[in-house]
């Protein structure tokens, strides 16, 4: 079986009741209710190998936790076909949930009075994991992430970083084939964010294990994923790999325009940004009241120099980092 995952025209629609204000209308409400549709995936079509470590990227609301919480089961789409590992996640079979983990960054699988090794004793119980194998897993797990010092800890003690490092290990004892990660990393530290992504990367090498996370923390993205997917308003953007991805935005170059004449350099970076509204598709970054950066496409560099004396501005012109790049493109979605 080479598919991991294969999703055929999935729609999720959500229905919230419509607000209402008065005595009448909340009463008309109560015996006949009206409600407003959201539609949060739109005819997603997607097929992911084995072996794959796909991120999966877009700004809030675009749909990814919903699809995430489809594709293990949490949820139904409203219409459409979903395979996952060869099965229907929505049938929650125990030989598909056996073969999978879910770690959601802002919620816990642990207990949270108890210490975390009691939750992990109590998953081994339900996972029916071997003795030798449990033992041998989980001092892997906590060689790796520095875990051996918590493990006695009741949950409620522990820091954010080594919560989300628990949650992570807990889903790793039974050797998953796919581990679904939803903001794994937000509100960690540098520490920690570097020994989950060294551990994932692991991982992968050596028990080919497939990744699916989202992330809106691109370094995530960008440290343990070789596809990417980029999402908005419940559509597919963008399906390929990270190298094509990367490909794409290589064709904007980021431009920093300072003053020289700093006491006048509010009046000097508006004089430039005037001069150059008649050139297309350059968006600014940053914009400060001595210094001003842009988003400029690589073939209107030229002309954007030929504009200006020499002496006035000082142009600095640097490669447009993929955090900037993703950004970029929302925002250009954003006005569709």
């Amino acid at each position: 079986m080479d598919s991991l995952i294969s999703l055929k025209s999935v729609c999720k629609k959500y229905y919230l009741a419509k607000e209402t204000s008065g005595v009448a209308a909340w009463c008309k409400q109560l015996v006949t209710p009206q409600y407003d549709m959201f539609q949060a995936l739109n005819s997603i079509d997607l097929d992911i190998k084995q072996g794959a470590a796909i991120g999966f990227i877009g700004p809030n609301g675009a749909g990814k936790s919903s699809l995430i919480k489809i594709l293990c089961g949490i949820q139904k789409p409203s219409s459409g076909k979903v395979s996952v590992l060869g099965h229907d996640p929505s049938l929650r079979e125990k030989e598909f949930l056996k073969q999978i983990g879910v770690v959601f960054g802002h919620k816990t699988s642990l207990w949270w009075d108890l210490p975390v090794k009691t939750s992990l004793d109590t998953y081994r119980e339900i996972y029916g994991i071997e003795d030798k194998d449990y033992h041998s897993r989980l001092s892997d797990l906590s060689d790796a992430l520095n875990l051996a010092k918590i493990f006695h800890k009741p949950v409620r003690n522990l820091s954010l970083g080594e919560r989300v490092k628990c949650e992570l290990t807990l889903n790793l004892l039974h050797s998953p084939k796919l581990i679904f990660l939803d903001e794994p990393t937000v509100g960690l530290d540098v520490t920690s964010k570097y020994e989950i992504r060294k551990y994932l990367n692991h991982e992968r090498k050596t028990n080919n294990l497939s990744v699916f996370l989202t992330s809106h923390d691109l370094g995530d993205i960008e440290s343990c994923c070789d596809d990417a997917i980029i999402i908005d308003k419940g559509k597919i953007r963008f399906d390929g790999s990270m190298r094509e991805l990367s490909k794409t935005f290589r064709t904007n170059v980021k431009l920093t325009v300072t003053t020289q004449n700093t006491t006048q350099s509010e009046s000097g970076l508006l004089t430039f940004r005037t001069a150059i509204q008649r050139l297309q598709d350059i968006r600014i970054i940053n914009d400060g009241s001595s210094q001003t950066s842009y988003i400029v496409p690589k073939s209107s560099i030229g002309a954007i120099f030929s504009l200006f004396e020499e002496g006035i501005y000082d142009l600095e012109v640097s490669p447009l980092d993929f955090e900037n790049s993703v950004v970029n493109l929302f925002k250009t979605w954003s006005g569709e």
